[in-house]
């Protein structure tokens, strides 16, 4: 099956010059117009023949081949299937009006011939072990994450209980304004504006395992309607939160009910923009590890307990929390 690459770069590793981000998708409207109405996008490649190739598409999907990136607007993509390298070839043929035999030729001539088609990955060195009652991440300045759109993910082991256990937060009930993200038990994340300002459950159909690598997804759209998912599978119901959480989020594995037991890594927290659609009832767990994306705020790859890869944080370890190069999910 294809898979999608976080985002996209130049064969000198370069994003897009004028690039606009939407989500994991970079769109271009300058110095191109060939096929496709001045306006291409990168989002790849897909580890398949089958990939590329930006489209002004204003219209529903029409076959399982086809995916939308913003509903209702111009922008949107379109691509073959795996196993349409005819397609594949004359959708290049329009791009370039270069005519290929083969798709291998034809995305060697794509790769190096400045279409975007490279990409960059990172590396998920491992994960960060938390004892559950005393270890714990500080951030500075910290998490602001507003009254807009937002998505916080990452994997999590939990290797105790669920019971009031941290996400991110404040290790106490002030300031005001802050969020706190918990597990409240094995059903059921919690979000809660700190000093008494809001708060909202999530419940699973199902508990979440023990001892066992999970996804976590919590997602607020910019209207407010947010969503946890758990390894793809949304809560039971979503929420409207349109709460402003004004203060900052200054805490990793722990609020101030509680801390995670287990290993976390790969946690990322964009603000300002949301990753995926609330309003979805299932997403797809990442195969590879994340990407700073436009407007992160934090993320943990496992490499080391102090590093922030966005840039944005320095992170201080409190009570001796370890990292683990060999415990990790893929």
């Amino acid at each position: 099956m294809p898979t999608s690459r976080a985002f996209a770069y130049n064969s000198s590793l370069i994003a897009p010059t004028g690039a606009t981000q939407f989500g994991n998708i970079a769109i271009q409207s300058t110095g191109w117009t060939a096929g496709c109405g001045g306006l291409k996008w990168y989002n790849g490649p897909d580890e398949d023949l089958g990939y590329v190739i930006g489209y002004v598409w204003p219209y529903p999907k029409t076959a399982a081949s086809e995916t939308e990136i913003i509903s209702g607007t111009s922008v949107g993509f379109r691509r073959s299937a795996t196993s349409s390298n005819a397609t594949f070839l004359s959708t290049v043929f329009n791009l370039t009006s270069q005519s290929f035999q083969t798709a291998s030729v034809a995305k060697t001539y794509l790769n190096n011939n400045g279409y975007w088609t490279s990409f960059v990955t990172a590396t998920l060195a491992g994960s960060l072990l938390f004892n559950g009652s005393s270890q714990y991440l500080t951030l500075s300045p910290g998490i602001i994450f507003g009254a807009g759109a937002f998505t916080l993910e990452g994997w999590f082991y939990n290797n105790s209980s669920f019971t009031t256990k941290g996400i991110v937060g404040s290790p106490v009930t002030s300031p005001t304004g802050c969020m706190n993200l918990f597990f409240s038990n094995s059903t059921t994340i919690t979000s809660d504006k700190n000093g008494g300002g809001g708060q909202f459950n999530y419940t699973m159909a199902s508990s979440i395992p023990l001892n066992t690598w999970f996804y976590l997804i919590y997602n607020r759209n910019s209207g407010g309607v947010t969503a946890v998912y758990i390894d793809g599978v949304r809560c039971t119901a979503t929420s409207t939160d349109t709460l402003n959480y004004n203060t900052s989020t200054d805490t990793v594995a722990r609020h101030y009910g509680g801390y995670f037991p287990g290993y976390i890594t790969n946690l990322r927290v964009t603000i300002g923009t949301a990753v995926y659609d609330s309003n979805q009832s299932t997403q797809t767990n990442p195969i590879e590890a994340l990407t700073v994306l436009a407007n992160t705020k934090f993320l943990m790859l496992g490499a080391s307990v102090t590093t922030d890869t966005s840039g944005t944080q320095s992170v201080t370890n409190v009570g001796g929390v370890t990292q683990s190069s060999s415990v990790k999910p893929f």
